[in-house]
């Protein structure tokens, strides 16, 4: 029984979408990876970092005690209600729990505790009753929530230099040497806002992303990532290399996501549109509204490299095959009215053939070896391919009429200016002038 516990605890956590928080307590760093809960869909509150510290260190508090359980072994001949955790089972809390400052190496676990420290490597540590490792790790934690707890009441109270958000700002996005070289942790790229980002396999390579409460802007993340979160954005367009466990899209409204994943999971997102190329069915999960999905629609040099290295296949595709789960909770006074029975999790829609265009990513690798994809590696289903195939022959039909029809010097100039005139409009209205402007910089 107690093996079985334990090959069902290894599958949660390795199959979970999870994340990294770290959190001060005393000299030392507390970094913690559990399940990203769902949280209220309302524009109304969107969580601070320190919200999503705290909600989670207490999703772990109430659940230490099962979890310990699944790892601890009975004493031989004491029965089951005198557990004991050997320092090697301890480690896999590893997957829970670190210790160690931001910036510097991350130790093992078991170093950081008062019972298995220093331990003589060549010599088995003495396991530890269950109990002690308890009442220990629920100290660190309840140490962790009060100092959160503090920073939040400083922060609704004002906070005592205007700079100390934009401070925070750049810690967590100019500033990846921060985050633990452990890998575990992730990038936080967090409050982008009317811009263009970009991020390459050198800043990212083998890293976890959260991207979260970014607004009208256009976020590149072209590298092999493990784990994605994608949280609390609105009007913007994010595109991502390859990930290799799982894409977690939650609480965005009008966001367009381009991702070639092994799994991907939408909960509570409105007017969305997915652009997927993903090995498994999309699960959409929640109160979610007008969303859609598409084939997969871009490509960039390296990209069948990356997701050969986090292991994303181009043969398969089941972008077209979401599954809703669960219901709407009537009690939700801020989606539905109280009272409202229950009603089915809204799927996706496809997108239509004729509206699937291709998303083109500029060339940064300037300098840099060049990779071998040269076209989108997932192949379009037939009605795409075909649409893709018209709207190109209409291009080109459009482009040989102009070439071919007969005007005066003076008149080609008119055209050509009102042309202009036409794509600087468009470039205005659809808010892509910005990003010429951003490229233009680079």
């Amino acid at each position: 029984m107690i093996g079985h516990s334990k090959a069902v605890l290894s599958c949660l956590l390795e199959y979970s979408h999870l994340c990294f928080i770290f959190v001060r307590v005393s000299t030392v760093t507390v970094l913690v990876r559990v399940s990203t809960l769902v949280r209220s869909n309302s524009r109304r509150f969107m969580p601070s970092q320190a919200d999503d510290e705290a909600h989670q260190l207490s999703y772990l508090q109430k659940h230490l005690a099962n979890i310990i359980s699944l790892l601890a072994e009975p004493v031989e001949g004491e029965g089951e209600e005198s557990l004991v955790l050997s320092m090697e089972a301890f480690e896999h809390l590893g997957f829970l729990v670190q210790f160690g400052d931001k910036g510097s190496d991350i130790s093992p676990l078991s170093q950081a505790t008062p019972f298995f420290a220093n331990s003589d490597p060549d010599m088995p540590a003495v396991p530890v009753p269950a109990s002690q490792v308890h009442d220990w790790l629920l100290q660190n934690i309840a140490s962790a929530l009060e100092s959160i707890t503090e920073r939040i009441s400083g922060k609704e109270n004002g906070p005592s230099n205007a700079s100390d958000q934009d401070d925070a700002m750049s810690d967590a996005c100019e500033a990846p040497n921060k985050v633990a070289p452990s890998d575990r942790g992730p990038c936080l790229i967090e409050g982008v806002s009317k811009t263009s980002l970009v991020k390459q396999a050198s800043d990212l390579r083998g890293r976890s992303v959260k991207v979260v409460n970014c607004h009208d802007s256009v976020i590149y993340l072209l590298a092999p990532l493990r784990y994605a979160t994608v949280h609390g954005c609105s009007d913007t367009t994010i595109v991502l290399g390859a990930v290799g466990k799982a894409l977690r899209v939650e609480h965005c409204e009008r966001v367009h996501v381009i991702a070639a994943a092994k799994r991907v999971c939408i909960a509570n997102c409105r007017e969305c549109v997915f652009f997927l190329g993903v090995n498994q069915r999309p699960l959409i999960v929640g109160d979610n509204h007008k969303l859609q999905v598409a084939p997969y629609n871009t490509y960039y040099s390296h990209l069948e490299e990356h997701m050969s290295e986090v292991g994303v296949e181009a043969t398969i595709n089941k972008w077209d095959k979401p599954l809703a789960l669960g219901a709407v909770d009537p009690h939700d006074s801020l989606s539905h009215p109280a009272g409202v029975a229950d009603a089915q999790a809204e799927s996706a829609a496809c997108v239509d053939p004729d509206q699937f265009i291709n998303f083109l990513i500029p060339n940064w690798f300037n300098g840099e070896e060049i990779g071998s994809t040269k076209d989108n590696p997932f192949p379009l289903p037939d009605p795409y391919m075909a649409a893709q195939q018209r709207n190109l022959k209409n291009l080109e039909e459009t482009r040989q009429s102009l070439r071919e029809t007969p005007l005066e010097e003076n008149r080609k100039k008119e055209l050509s200016s009102a042309l202009h005139v036409y794509f600087k409009d468009w470039l205005y209205a659809s808010g892509n002038i910005r990003q010429l402007y951003c490229l233009q910089g680079d």
